[in-house]
């Protein structure tokens, strides 16, 4: 069974799967086309949250990154042994430089993962702790005051239901990636960017 198949059994909720790939030097135009067909294919998807790609930096090495994101495990499972992906991964084939390498990611160590160094494994569950705690913190007492003019007059639950939407959505796609990348020294003390 290949590492890419091994998507955890106890998992519930969404599920995140890191793929990284090399291409060949001169591919890169025919890699973009195939990225975009096969990120149009996964949005066709049951449970499809979102993806997002990491390109190589000018100058460096042919390696793309692509983070799939899905509800559940059974819905990435299903993209995961579809044709329709089977069918895009066969035409990726001739310009890639390498097999493939696919990682899932679950809970916080989503949150962790530098595009620079893909393959990482996630930095010791404290440190985790330590800086998701030290960012959401503040994060969601400036939420909750800010929203507060506007929500104020909700119930309880709903009110909690929307600042802690509001909160998780900034943590994911805003905050954390930038806190990662600026704390990756003390995340990632053995590894340099």
């Amino acid at each position: 069974m290949s590492p890419e198949r091994e998507l955890p059994a106890e998992v519930e909720g969404p599920v995140t799967t890191t793929v990284t790939r090399r291409i060949k030097p001169g591919h890169e135009a025919a890699y973009e086309q195939f990225l975009a067909g096969i990120s149009g294919a996964a949005k066709a998807f049951p449970g499809y949250l979102g993806i997002e790609v990491f390109r190589p930096a000018p100058g460096a090495s042919g390696e793309y990154r692509t983070v799939y994101r899905f509800d559940s495990p059974a819905h990435l499972r299903g993209w995961l042994d579809s044709p329709e992906r089977a069918a895009w991964l066969a035409r990726a084939e001739p310009h890639a430089a390498g097999p493939m390498r696919a990682q899932f990611l679950t809970g916080l160590e989503s949150w962790f993962t530098l595009p620079a160094q893909p393959s990482a494994a996630a930095p010791p569950r404290y440190k985790m702790a330590i800086l998701t705690w030290g960012t959401i913190f503040p994060l969601i007492t400036l939420v909750v005051v800010a929203s507060a003019p506007l929500i104020g007059t909700l119930p309880l639950v709903p009110r909690l239901a929307v600042t802690t939407l509001v909160t998780v959505s900034l943590m994911t796609w805003v905050v954390m990636p930038r806190v990662t990348r600026l704390l990756h020294k003390w995340l990632y003390p053995a590894r340099r960017r």
